[in-house]
């Protein structure tokens, strides 16, 4: 709870509890008497199914919320909740009887859950891979099989299970004979089934069209791409914001997938500067110049937490390839005052050094530090002080760490903010 902020323990609230609400209160008054001796087992699969669609809610990214918590926190939640979800649905199981297709259906789409959850842990679960090595070296091996693209298209198995669940319960007679509760339990269904067609259409349709336009290498295994929008684009980018992008005619990359932006976006062009850690970053490394780019955006909360605190010196932490939505934001907040700390393990690692040198050069409110190796085992005392808002990107050994030190050092959660991109 301590690193949580007031809006993420507001959203884990109003989740867990506030949205279920309406039908356990409903199930609680229109249940018959017949099966009360089941109720706690029904109400919990009914706990359970609003939470699986919470959970496919949340994989549409909506955008309000990741200004508020921030997509880290959305896909922790989404992973988490879908947990939940799948022990109450088993807590159910073993709660109730059932039979014929009910009892079918039922049993469908809770293997199917379980099977798709260990497989998430697996390949889609960024935020338990990077925290547990073994998991990430069986992740890294299977990847040989198991694309970027063949991984998304697995994990959209959840919603055929989410769908035979919708059937299994508009097959129980008593279930549908409670007006009150069917009619939220389809009011819930359908504005998820809604925002998630919403945002497929969008997708597909309704994202800014790009071209790329250069592609060239900046460090071993680091390119950096330059994509020029083809016409007047809706989309609102920040300094340190991150998009997603597709090349919808090749092969291996036609699945969004997020990288942060390098420059301020006052032209009409985005740069990228993109390690090649997995498939689809390594693929894109090969993409032709003029080739069509889709691009979803802006994302991130390095944004909002400025404009709060309009006044804050920043303090930029970071390390490795986390420099680059900094140096976005030093670029584009050339009056702020900002301190930077950028460590790598190796001097090859420290890219962009001589650009943010130069940067600090011609400006007198820019301070940097950079070195090879880490910075500190404990935040100096001399960072601590008033009106000053922390940002940090990077390794997560790195963010935890500076992350735990200063709220344990009395900064305020609001003023500090880890931009994870292990998700």
């Amino acid at each position: 709870m301590k690193k949580m902020t007031v809006w993420q323990i507001l959203t884990w609230g109003v989740i867990l509890f506030v949205i279920p609400l309406p039908l356990v209160q409903a199930m609680a008054v229109e249940l018959p008497s017949l099966y009360t001796s089941t109720s706690l087992a029904i109400q919990i699969g009914s706990i359970a199914y609003v939470w699986m669609l919470l959970a496919v809610y949340l994989a549409t990214k909506p955008k309000w919320l990741d200004r508020l918590i921030g997509l880290p926190s959305i896909y922790f939640i989404h992973g988490v909740l879908s947990m939940l979800a799948i022990a109450l649905a088993y807590l159910h199981k073993e709660g109730t009887s059932s039979y014929g297709w009910i009892k079918t259906t039922g049993n469908w789409a809770f293997d199917l859950f379980w099977g798709l959850l260990v497989y998430s842990l697996v390949f889609m679960a960024g935020w338990l891979t990077s925290r547990f090595k073994p998991l990430l070296w069986l992740k890294k091996q299977l990847e040989i099989l198991f694309k970027h693209e063949l991984s998304v298209w697995i994990h959209r198995l959840n919603l055929i299970a989410v769908l035979l669940v919708f059937i299994h319960v508009q097959l129980i007679s008593y279930i549908t004979n409670m007006t009150i509760y069917i009619w939220l339990f389809n009011g819930y269904t359908i504005f998820v089934t809604g925002a998630y067609l919403l945002q497929k259409l969008r997708s597909r349709y309704g994202l800014a069209q790009g071209k790329l336009t250069a592609i060239q290498p900046i460090s071993a295994n680091f390119y950096e791409l330059t994509i020029q929008f083809k016409s007047h684009h809706a989309l609102k980018l920040y300094p340190g914001d991150y998009v997603f992008i597709n090349f919808p005619n090749i092969d291996h990359l036609k699945e969004l997938h997020p990288f942060s932006i390098l420059n301020s976006v006052v032209d009409g062009t985005i740069t990228l500067a993109i390690r090649g850690d997995g498939d689809f970053s390594r693929a894109v490394q090969h993409a032709k110049v003029g080739s069509k780019v889709l691009i979803d955006g802006g994302y991130g909360r390095f944004n909002p937490i400025i404009k709060q605190h309009p006044d804050d010196e920043l303090v930029l932490v970071t390390g490795g390839s986390g420099i680059v939505p900094m140096i976005s934001l030093m670029r584009g907040l050339p009056n702020r005052r900002i301190t930077l700390y950028y460590s790598a393990h190796s001097k090859a690692g420290l890219i962009y050094q001589q650009e943010i040198e130069t940067l600090a050069a011609q400006r007198n409110n820019l301070t940097v530090h950079i070195q090879q190796g880490r910075f500190f085992r404990s935040v100096p005392r001399d960072l601590i002080r008033p009106n000053v808002t922390y940002l940090l990107s990077g390794p997560l050994a790195l963010g935890q760490s500076w992350q735990k030190q200063l709220l344990n050092n009395g900064i305020n959660e609001e003023r500090v903010y880890y931009e994870e991109f292990s998700w």
